[in-house]
């Protein structure tokens, strides 16, 4: 293919402690075999061989075997939720569920519609996919009136269309929906894409700038607005990244490179992540990044370690890069090196168990997180992701005690859910660990939250539910490598959850708190109980992840298939 061009410029630091000539060397080698292994045009075509099985194998009483009936009910749900988009606010990045009326803070191309694109590809809906695809292949991705996030704006936007190209490549969208024509032209818009976000790359560590923006096609720091009412978030004297910003692209770009055999992509995304892969800085956790990082020097200009929020997909990509990259690639075992040693981190100095409170003696494993010398006894909803991530790990590594430290966060991550009212979890909450730390920094000090504890051995510290799918995620990799029935229930019960607290007059609201879902319990007509934004992932992932687990276990199978942090799909060309 032509009419490519050279993305960022993506040096290294210059300084007597860097490693340099060892970067350099990744540099080459990278496009050694990615110009290798890409130069035949039609390498998306070769046949895959499959390594090593993750999913279940020993279906039991035909538990592998599609529940129609609620498969159904998340489908009518997507359907419910894509048309009254669809009505009210086509083409704009979301609707707001509650009023009816729209928001674009997604650069404004229609973000819900290229992000629920490859769930209508899974469920079948070719009708609504029609209609997605014919906007796709009009959007002007070189124009935004808005700084452009190239983190959010790659798993949303760029894995929605090179994971579209796959699943036609792959036969599960026919041709009746995208001709073969059509479905070039989705890989041209995702070419133009990559090019766009390409200065955020042009940094002197190849670290990406945090924004984009494209009226003058240069990088540029946070806007000064991000900090405004978090005080929790520095601004440091040069930028500064996390590590999910910076390390959560190399599978969008590696696909891209596999069906453009373009390397480009490939090379920016890898150089993008080293100075968290080959740090040289050692961190105070083997295997954890200690953050935020100076993109410029790639020094961590913070203490923050953690596998949750700002995070959490650097770890994901980690593992699922080993999943998805050919046994050629020269860095597979640092990566699956790196992974292990930050599991077993995580579970060292990260995770803990909770006391038995008054009321609730069960204790329960959580996610905590570690900034400097202190230990932050709080998970957020996002690190629910991590029992699904190390459970494909378990079996990708042939590692089965991984599976019993996934399972016990998942446990976890479950309680959370079935304590409150709504059996939906806060999207914050903290407990009392039991063993190793004297001087957690939270504790239960107002009524509620000492209320809550008592009950539930957790309390809230933030009492939305935003939609988010990292606990139904997990839920699903769960039944799918397992094979054990009581994932299935329990996602079932999560649905119900949703399904009778979050459905609005326009789509499915945010809840203002999980704690309070009866109208009875507000002012007024009781919608104060729903927050009127409905983000693109609840299409992207969240009924994505709920129908995959109804549906035959061999749909989107991963043994063929890797999904993103955003939930789409990408073929193990092996």
């Amino acid at each position: 293919m032509t009419g490519f061009r050279r993305w960022g410029k993506a040096k290294f630091q210059k300084n007597p402690e860097s490693s340099f000539k060892l970067l350099t060397a990744i540099i080459v080698v990278t496009l050694y075999l990615l110009i290798k292994e890409f130069t035949h045009p039609s390498a998306y075509l070769r046949r895959p061989s499959y390594g090593t099985r993750v999913q279940c194998s020993d279906w039991k009483n035909g538990t592998g075997r599609a529940d129609k009936e609620k498969a159904d009910k998340v489908r009518d749900a997507m359907k419910y939720t894509f048309e009254k988009y669809r009505q009210n606010a086509w083409g704009e990045d979301d609707i707001l569920p509650v009023s009816g009326n729209h928001s674009s803070t997604r650069n404004g191309w229609g973000a819900f519609i290229v992000d629920s694109a490859t769930t209508l590809a899974l469920m079948g809906l070719w009708d609504e996919l029609t209609l997605s695809v014919g906007h796709i292949i009009t959007i002007d991705f070189t124009k935004s009136e808005d700084l452009v996030d190239p983190f959010e704006t790659t798993i949303r936007y760029l894995g929605g269309l090179v994971s579209l190209v796959d699943l036609y490549d792959a036969g599960v969208i026919p041709e009746e929906v995208i001709a073969i024509g059509t479905r070039d032209r989705i890989l041209q818009q995702a070419v133009i894409l990559a090019n766009t976000l390409g200065p955020a790359y042009d940094t002197p560590t190849g670290m990406p700038w945090p924004r984009v923006d494209l009226s003058v096609g240069k990088g540029v720091p946070d806007p000064p607005s991000v900090y405004v009412g978090h005080p929790e978030r520095k601004q440091y004297d040069q930028p500064a990244i996390g590590p999910a910003r910076t390390g959560s692209s190399i599978l969008e770009n590696r696909a891209l490179t596999r069906l453009t055999g373009n390397p480009v992509y490939t090379k920016n995304s890898t150089i993008a992540w080293a100075p968290l892969v080959w740090s040289k800085w050692t961190p105070a956790f083997h295997g954890l990044v200690d953050a935020p990082i100076d993109i410029t020097t790639g020094a961590p200009v913070g203490r923050e370690r953690s596998w949750d929020a700002g995070h959490d997909s650097y770890y994901e990509y980690l593992l699922k890069m080993t999943v998805l990259a050919p046994p050629s690639d020269p860095y597979l075992e640092k990566y699956k090196t790196t992974f292990i040693h930050a599991v077993q981190s995580l579970r060292k100095s990260l995770g803990t168990r909770s006391a038995p409170a008054p009321n609730h003696v069960m204790q329960h494993s959580y996610i905590g997180r570690s900034n400097d010398k202190w230990y932050l006894n709080r998970q957020t909803h996002l690190a629910c992701f991590a029992p699904g991530t190390i459970l494909l790990a378990s079996k990708s590594y042939d590692k089965p005690e991984l599976e019993t430290f996934a399972l016990a966060l998942l446990e976890g991550c479950r309680h959370a859910y079935v304590s409150t009212p709504s059996q939906i979890s806060p999207e914050s909450w903290s407990w009392v660990p039991k063993f190793g730390y004297a001087d957690p920094i939270y504790m239960p000090v107002s009524k509620r939250s000492k209320r809550e504890w008592r009950r539930s051995g957790i309390w809230s510290s933030d009492t939305k539910y935003r939609g988010r799918p990292e606990y139904v995620e997990s839920l699903f990799y769960a039944y799918r490598i397992t094979g054990q029935p009581r994932f299935r229930k329990w996602a079932w019960d999560a649905f119900q959850a949703m399904e009778k607290h979050c459905k609005a007059p326009y789509g499915y609201a945010q809840l203002s708190d999980v704690y309070r879902v009866d109208p009875g319990q507000w002012s007024g007509d009781g919608t104060g109980r729903w927050i009127d934004m409905q983000e693109s992932f609840w299409g992207a992932e969240t009924l994505k992840y709920l129908w995959l687990t109804f549906a035959e276990s061999d749909v989107a199978s991963l043994d063929r298939w890797v999904f993103t942090t955003e939930g789409h799909p990408l073929r193990i060309m092996r």
